[in-house]
């Protein structure tokens, strides 16, 4: 197996970051919907929260891939940041010129995933 490139190492640790953020502010709109919401802003409180810690979880998984250098998450990695650059161009003309940097950063992401070190460490190449 290839050596793990920095980046793969970077994005891995953001990933599971970001996902332990994702989960833990997933119980909490589950907690906070369920608690203050009432009936209504509880059930959707629960399933929002559902939502987010689902993904939270995903994205942990995700990030222990990077460092496993399982192949899968190479392709979902890609898949990911093809649908947050085009929902990064839809923002850029519903929102302004703040969508910008995430256009740029996942641009940048997509191209790195395509490098041969890259693909090579995670078995593509």
């Amino acid at each position: 197996m290839a050596e793990r490139p920095l980046g793969v190492t970077i994005i891995g640790i953001l990933w599971i970051i970001g996902g332990l953020i994702m989960l833990l502010g997933g119980l909490g709109v589950a907690a906070f919907g369920a608690v203050i919401g009432g009936p209504i802003g509880g059930v959707i409180g629960l399933a929002l929260g559902f939502v987010l810690v689902i993904v939270g979880i995903i994205e942990i998984i995700l990030g222990i891939g990077c460092f496993k250098a399982w192949g899968w998450v190479w392709i979902v990695g890609v898949i990911i940041t093809v649908i947050s650059l085009v929902m990064g161009i839809i923002d850029l003309f519903t929102s302004g010129m703040g969508a910008l940097i995430g256009i740029i950063i996942s641009a940048i992401i997509l191209w790195y995933l395509f490098q041969a070190n890259v693909k090579r460490y995670f078995g593509k190449s």
